[in-house]
């Protein structure tokens, strides 16, 4: 048991830290700075994270749970300062929100009768990606712009959340169910 727990401490922390991140971003979009340099090092973070602990065979169904936990809370705290910085991308984060507690919902059941942990791959990035470049068009406070990003983000979320929804419940040779 003791053993079971120490192995998810280096994962954990190592995730969790990403959130630290988040919460400087937040900070920076409040504060009107720069946060391009932020969001690139906090999606190489996300993706070296997971990478460092599979190549040391320590990455863990937890650490998979908390590592979207802290995707889909570091997006939310980005997303609300950036709502409260241009009320014209609300509408969008509204969206991209409830994709996200959606696809979490159905992520979550899959784990709930089947034990398997998701790993969203390609999709889950591309929606991530989108994501990311809509904050940095509604920061702008070009209102154009923003909705024109936020159509085209709210479009990928949603044609990307398709795939969480399918085999849901199905058992996976791999033990991970990749979309």
């Amino acid at each position: 048991m003791l053993k079971s727990v120490i192995k998810e401490i280096p994962g954990l922390v190592l995730t969790g830290a990403r959130y630290a991140m988040a919460e400087s971003i937040a900070r920076k979009v409040r504060n009107d700075e720069p946060i391009v340099g932020d969001l690139a090092a906090f999606m190489a973070a996300d993706v070296l994270d997971g990478a460092i602990l599979r190549k040391f065979n320590a990455d863990t169904p937890i650490r998979r749970v908390a590592d979207g936990a802290v995707d889909h809370l570091s997006m939310a705290r980005a997303a609300y300062e950036t709502a409260k910085k241009n009320p014209d991308s609300k509408t969008y984060i509204g969206v991209i929100a409830a994709r996200a507690v959606l696809v979490g919902g159905a992520n979550a059941l899959h784990l709930s009768i089947t034990g398997e942990v998701t790993k969203g791959q390609n999709k889950q990035r591309i929606a991530n990606l989108s994501t990311a470049a809509f904050a940095l068009v509604a920061l702008t406070g070009n209102k154009k712009a923003t909705h024109t990003a936020g159509v085209v983000s709210t479009g990928i979320a949603l044609v990307t959340a398709l795939p969480h929804f399918k085999g849901i419940g199905n058992r996976n040779e791999s033990g991970i169910r990749k979309l």
